[in-house]
C-alpha cells in the first residue's frame, strides 16, 4: 500500500487543478453545450422513466427517442420560421422595388388615429408618397452596415449550429448514461463536501426542475393561448406569433416585445378595438401567469422567494444569456441552502441535531 506524503498530495491536487483548468480552457466554447444538454436531461427524467418502465433495460432506446424528440420539438419550428422569414423577407425586397418605383400612399389607417393623424399625413406625404421621395428615403439605408451584419448574422449561425449538434450528442449521452453520472457526481460530492454536497447537488436538479417547469411548461401554455387570442383578433400569422409568445414570456418582460409588434399589426389593418381588447387580454393571463403560478411552481420547488428566483433569471439571462434562465435560479437555490445551513446550530451541511432526535 502506497503511503503518500503531504508533499505528494499537495502535487497532485495541484496538477488535477492544473489539468481541469487546461481542460476546462481548451473546451471552453462546449461548455454552454454541455451545460444545455444537463438542463433538458433533468428536465426529460419523468419521460424516460415512463420509458424505461414499459422497456426495462433499454436505455439506449429511451435515449435514442428522446433525442429524436428533442431535436424535432427544436428543428421543426426552426425551420418553419426560417422559411416564413425567407418569403418575408422576399416580400419585403419586392415592397422596397416596388416603393422605389411608384412611391407609398398614405396607409388608410392612418385617417383612424384619433390623434397625430395630419402630422403623419403631411410627412408621408413630403417623404415617401412620390416615387422620388420614397427613392431617396430608401436609398439613405447603409448597404456597407447592413453587409457586415448579415456576415455577423452568418457566423453567429454557424456557431449556434455547432453547438446545438454537440449539445445533441451530449444529450444522448448523457440520458443513456444518467444513472452513472449521476452516481458519480454524488460519489464526489460526497467525498469533496459530505452529505451537504449530496443535499446541495439535489437541490440544485430541483432547482433546474422546478424552473423548467416554471419557464418552458408554462411558456409553451402561454403561448398557445396567446395563438388563440391572436387568431380570433386578426393578427397575422397567429401560430407564428403565438409561438414567439410563448418563447418570449419565459424571459422576464420579453412577451411585451412580441406584443406590441402584435397590436402594431393590429393598428396598422385598422383593428383598433381588436388592438384592444387583445392587449387587456395579454395584460391579465400575464399578470395571472407572472405573480401566482410560476412562482408558485418555481419558489416551491427552489424553496426561493421569488423576488431570489427573479434575480437569479434577469441576473442569468443577462449574464450568459437564455441559459442563464435555468443556470441562474439554480445558483441562487445553492446560495441559499448554503446560507440556511450556515446560519442554522452545528456546522454547515450538518442535519439539525433536534431533527434527527425527534426522528
Amino acid at each position: 500500500m502506497d503511503i503518500s506524503t503531504p508533499a505528494q498530495v499537495r502535487a497532485r491536487v495541484a496538477l488535477a487543478a492544473a489539468i481541469a483548468l487546461g481542460a476546462l480552457w481548451i473546451g471552453a466554447a462546449f461548455v454552454p453545450a454541455v451545460l444545455w444538454a444537463g438542463v433538458v436531461t433533468i428536465a426529460v427524467e419523468p419521460l424516460r422513466r415512463r420509458i424505461l418502465a414499459r422497456w426495462p433495460g433499454h436505455n439506449t432506446l429511451a435515449a435514442c427517442l428522446i433525442t429524436l424528440a428533442v431535436l424535432l420539438v427544436v428543428v421543426v419550428p426552426l425551420v418553419a420560421a426560417v422559411s416564413r422569414a425567407v418569403v418575408e423577407a422576399q416580400s419585403v425586397a419586392l415592397w422596397l422595388a416596388e416603393a422605389r418605383a411608384h412611391g407609398v400612399p398614405v396607409p388608410l389607417w392612418v385617417a383612424t388615429l384619433p390623434y397625430g393623424s395630419a402630422e403623419i399625413t403631411a410627412w408621408w406625404n413630403s417623404h415617401l408618397l412620390t416615387a422620388a421621395a420614397a427613392s431617396e428615403q430608401i436609398g439613405r439605408l447603409d448597404t456597407d452596415l447592413l453587409v457586415t451584419q448579415s456576415r455577423s448574422l452568418t457566423h453567429s449561425i454557424v456557431r449556434r449550429a455547432v453547438v446545438f449538434a454537440f449539445t445533441i450528442v451530449v444529450l444522448f449521452f448523457l440520458i443513456r448514461d444518467r444513472d452513472a453520472v449521476v452516481q458519480q457526481l454524488e460519489r464526489g460530492a460526497e467525498r469533496g463536501f459530505g452529505d451537504a454536497g449530496i443535499r446541495l447537488g439535489r437541490q440544485i436538479f430541483a432547482s433546474v426542475r422546478g424552473t423548467v417547469d416554471g419557464l418552458v411548461l408554462l411558456g409553451l401554455a402561454q403561448g398557445i393561448l396567446m395563438a388563440v387570442i391572436y387568431g380570433f383578433a386578426g393578427v397575422p400569422h397567429p401560430i407564428l406569433m403565438g409561438l414567439l409568445s410563448g418563447v418570449a414570456s419565459m424571459v422576464p418582460f420579453g412577451l411585451v416585445a412580441i406584443l406590441l409588434i402584435a397590436l402594431l399589426l393590429l393598428v396598422v389593418n385598422g383593428a383598433i378595438t381588436a388592438a384592444i381588447v387583445v392587449g387587456i387580454l395579454a395584460f391579465v393571463l400575464n399578470f395571472v401567469i407572472d405573480h401566482f403560478l410560476r412562482p408558485g411552481l418555481i419558489g416551491g420547488t427552489t424553496r426561493l422567494p421569488f423576488v431570489w428566483v427573479l434575480i437569479g433569471i434577469v441576473g442569468g439571462v443577462e449574464t450568459i444569456g437564455l441559459l442563464g434562465l435555468f443556470v441562474g435560479p439554480a445558483v441562487m437555490a445553492a446560495l441559499v441552502l448554503i446560507w440556511r445551513e450556515w446560519v442554522a446550530d452545528g456546522d454547515i451541511g450538518a442535519e439539525d441535531e433536534h431533527a434527527s432526535a425527534s426522528a
